[in-house]
């Protein structure tokens, strides 16, 4: 079991806890994405289904630290921990790009919470040898547009509902580390620090 984990707060002061997702975590994403505001969940799976098939969810599921990164966000002043927030890369092995995911309950918008996922799975993207991603969105998404955007994000495809906004991981990287004074960003790259974070991974 992936055993790494990183405490920090964000904007507000609320204490939070970064870890792996495990295959046990499937209650907690489940209720987390049933926690999503409609426009959230159809902003992040492109679908306004409240109670995530199966199949779906075993996908969510099978991270396995070297194509299939997962990060939650826990917050710990609740007893259950709850996910607040989830970010993932799958890597396309033939390719060696991997799609991005991001998605944070809606009351932790403007929190600093997303920039805190996005600078754990750059970290863990360059230990894992990732240096290309992806990210489907949708047009109307403003916000997911901007947060792209100040990463280092380029639009590389638009059919007019969606976008293709691709990255070079080690730009992203930097500018996160460009932004460490934002609270929380610090303490992921010292805790990634102590991982020893940048020895490649290989799959088994």
């Amino acid at each position: 079991m992936d055993n790494r984990a990183i405490y920090t707060s964000l904007k507000t002061g609320k204490r939070i806890y970064l870890r792996p997702i495990r295959p046990q975590d499937g209650l907690r994403i489940r209720e987390s994405i049933a926690n999503l505001s409609d426009q959230s969940r159809y902003y992040r799976f492109f679908s306004g289904m409240k109670k995530v098939p199966e199949s779906v969810l075993e996908r969510l599921l099978a991270v396995d630290g070297v194509h299939h990164l997962a990060w939650g966000a826990l917050d710990l002043s609740e007893h259950d921990l709850p996910a607040i927030g989830v970010v993932r890369v799958i890597r396309d092995p033939k390719t060696g790009v991997a799609e991005l995911a991001i998605a944070t309950l809606d009351a932790f918008h403007n929190t600093g919470l997303a920039r805190i996922l996005m600078a754990t799975i750059a970290s863990d993207c360059l230990a894992a040898g990732i240096h290309t991603l992806e990210a489907n969105v949708l047009s109307e998404n403003k916000k997911a547009r901007s947060l792209f955007r100040a990463l280092g994000g380029t639009c590389t495809q638009t059919d007019g509902a969606y976008m293709v906004f691709t990255f070079d991981v080690a730009v992203m990287d930097r500018l996160l580390r460009s932004m460490e004074s934002l609270d929380g960003v610090s303490d992921v790259f010292a805790a990634f620090d102590r991982f020893g974070a940048y020895q490649p991974r290989l799959a088994g």
